[in-house]
């Protein structure tokens, strides 16, 4: 997200006009846990819907381990 979007998102959900430094620092900060997680993501054993979890539990219970 841009920055301009980091305003318009805290203004629409929050009620709360911020100022361009902050919503730049936020707009860093967001880009910044993104590219970590995304990273990350590619490395779990499941999705993050709820469904695939359930599937990799039920999985995971019935292994003879």
């Amino acid at each position: 997200m841009d920055a301009r979007q980091i305003k318009a998102l805290a203004s629409e959900w929050h009620g709360v006009a911020l100022e361009d430094a902050a919503a730049e620092r936020l707009s860093v900060m967001t880009a910044a846990m993104a590219d970590t997680l995304g990273a990350l993501a590619g490395e779990s054993l499941f999705d993050t819907e709820p469904a695939h979890f359930d599937r990799a539990l039920v999985a995971m219970a019935k292994r003879d381990e």
